[in-house]
């Protein structure tokens, strides 16, 4: 008996054998905690289009508006560590509610802030509304989607979150156009009503015996976490502004050394905050790690491409984000195709196919950028076969864990997609500005400059897929090619 017919067996004795098709309900359910993380970064991408006028409107400059990203993917990726807390202490409906209600405090806080630290206190209150939902729709989809749609099921988030970086500058633009920066955040309001509906009647009530008294978070652990992924995002942010020097090295190590305090602190706690022997398998050490290459380079080059567009081709902001708009889109479409394809096929596979174009396509930026037909062109291929590594990674490596410990790798991945947004851009915005000044320094134009810049910074991001493409071939040694719920039947 070969392998797929065993495989078939195995998966035939298990509750729906993995093989029923996804009821409507779920799918709404996802759908419904979706679009918060869809407002969560449509409000990010929209108000970088209005950072200029938010600079001058509230005289203050560059370095310090960017808090409006970075402190919410610093804020976001530190709740998200709570998230098996939460899973356990308290009622799935009850965490949706509140993450519906918080990030609504949040817009209606963005909406009437007349000063830059009410807008950055509003964009804090979100990214705790988006830190529930967002672990909160992965556990949804362990628990209740059947094994073999899990991928078809993160497609459809993808297809919804990716569809915010498409739309986003664009409704930036135009509001920014004809109204102001207020109404980004009043435009959210009727999609948290909408939200808010579909939950409360599709988010399915999830509790397993004994969930609430084993639930227990230690603040010490959470200390311990805040201060060393905000000191590893602090260094990297700064990298530029310290110009490397002692700060930035005493601060990244630091946070390094505070992270592996909590690892120890952790391994050593009968109830930790985060299970870290989830690492353990090295299937989903494996896949984290391709998370931190795919989703660093993802959206590093969508920081980039912006600047280049309106820096090196003199493109207003509304003609750039239109220029860029097919990419975006044809990268939320391959997400839940790819997905839905994951049933048959093995996830590495995508996942070297994909890196490998993608590798491709940062050569074409290196050597072609001065032509923005082409740019668009490979920036469209770019991300639909960035597709063809995202959800499959994803799928994957949840896939390598047993049922008992979804919950901590649901926190896990989504805290280390957070951080690789977070690097991802602080890297790219260090490189660009560190490039265009020395261009700049020898005599060239700005619009020259930005393109020589761009092409440069390239070279990392094209390195790190390079390094995708061998995480990925060790995928086919080091993981499992079924979940542990099949592999223990057997």
């Amino acid at each position: 008996m070969n392998e797929r017919s065993a495989s078939s067996q195995l998966a035939q004795q298990l509750p729906n054998g993995g093989k029923q098709p996804v009821q409507s309900k779920l799918v709404i359910a996802v759908v419904s905690l979706a679009i918060l993380t869809f407002l969560g970064i449509l409000s990010e991408t929209s108000l970088n289009i209005a950072y200029s006028t938010l600079m001058q409107e509230f005289a203050v400059d560059a370095s310090v508006v960017q808090w409006l990203t970075t402190g919410y993917l610093l804020l976001l990726s530190v709740a998200i560590p709570a998230s098996p807390f939460m899973v356990r202490r308290f009622a799935t409906k009850t965490l949706f509610i509140a993450a519906v209600l918080i990030f609504a405090a949040g817009t209606v806080l963005g909406a009437f802030a007349s000063n830059f630290p009410l807008l950055l206190a509003a964009r804090l209150v979100m990214a705790l509304g988006t830190g529930i939902s967002l672990p909160l729709i992965t556990n949804i989809i362990l628990e209740k989607a059947p094994l073999e749609q899990r991928g078809a099921m993160l497609g459809i988030v993808s297809l919804v979150t990716c569809a915010a970086p498409a739309i986003g500058p664009v409704f930036g633009g135009v509001v920014m156009e004809y109204l102001n920066w207020h109404w980004i955040f009043y435009t959210m309001l009727p999609f948290l009503v909408l939200s808010f509906l579909l939950g409360m009647a599709t988010v399915p009530e999830i509790r397993h015996p004994g969930d609430r008294e084993q639930a227990s978070i230690s603040m010490p652990s959470m200390v311990l976490v805040a201060l060393g992924l905000a000191g590893l995002i602090m260094a990297v942010s700064f990298f530029a502004t310290w110009q490397g020097d002692w700060r930035f090295w005493l601060v990244l190590a630091a946070s390094v050394a505070v992270l592996a305090v909590f690892v120890v602190v952790q391994l050593n706690m009968s109830k930790p905050l985060v299970e870290v022997r989830v690492f353990a398998y090295p299937g989903f050490a494996l896949g984290m790690l391709i998370l931190l290459m795919a989703s660093g380079g993802v959206l590093g080059l969508n920081f980039l491409l912006p600047i280049l567009l309106q820096r090196g081709f003199g493109m207003g902001s509304l003609m750039a984000a239109l220029t860029l708009l097919p990419g975006a889109v044809v990268g939320a479409i391959s997400a839940p195709l790819i997905g839905s394809a994951l049933k048959h096929h093995f996830p590495p596979k995508f996942i070297v196919i994909g890196f490998a174009v993608v590798t491709v396509m940062d050569a074409v930026f290196i050597a072609l950028t001065g032509n923005v037909w082409v740019i668009a062109v490979a920036y469209a291929v770019f991300m639909a076969f960035s597709g063809f590594v995202l959800v499959p990674d994803q799928t994957h490596a949840l896939n390598q864990l047993p049922h008992t410990l979804n919950a901590d790798g649901s926190a896990v991945m989504n805290t280390v997609q957070q951080m690789a947004g977070a690097i991802g851009t602080a890297v790219a915005s260090s490189l660009i500005t560190e490039f265009a000044s020395a261009r700049s320094a020898a005599g060239e134009s700005d619009a020259a400059a930005y393109v020589h810049a761009f092409a440069q910074s390239m070279w990392v991001i094209g390195g790190m897929a390079v390094i995708g493409v061998l995480l990925a071939a060790l995928m086919f040694r080091y993981s499992t090619r079924r979940p542990p719920e099949l592999t223990e039947v057997g």
